[in-house]
């Protein structure tokens, strides 16, 4: 929810999103917090499936791709989740969130969204 409350042009983006003015409309809002959801089990999977790197890349460059659908997305946007992500793991992880767990996310979460990024650009890429 992070996200959205940092950058609320992003709800512009999605119709059902629009009426959301306030921060406790955002706060209320059940499919707000679902699509929330679905970001945040994103870079779950993502990082899930490292360990799989050809399941890893085929799985986030159809995610980024997948963006391509929805009017007035910039592949910049991306970029935006890395802040609240990091400070989601951070809370999640209280005191386990040292600063050499905090380089691994930050390289992981770069490398997650140059991944989306890389789906994103090559879903226009002629063939």
């Amino acid at each position: 929810m992070i996200l959205f409350e940092e950058h609320a042009e992003l709800l512009t983006l999605f119709e059902k999103f629009k009426e959301l003015k306030t921060k406790e409309d955002q706060a209320n809002s059940l499919e707000l917090a679902e699509h929330a959801s679905t970001v945040m089990n994103t870079l779950d999977e993502g990082i899930k499936e490292l360990d799989n790197l050809d399941t890893f890349f085929e799985y986030l460059h159809q995610v980024g791709a997948s963006h391509r659908r929805i009017p007035g997305f910039k592949v910049e946007y991306f970029w935006k989740i890395e802040k609240p992500f990091l400070t989601a793991v951070e809370t999640t992880l209280g005191d386990r969130y040292t600063e050499n767990v905090e380089n691994i996310y930050k390289i992981t979460i770069k490398f997650i969204i140059e991944t989306l990024v890389k789906g994103y650009d090559n879903a226009n890429a002629p063939t």
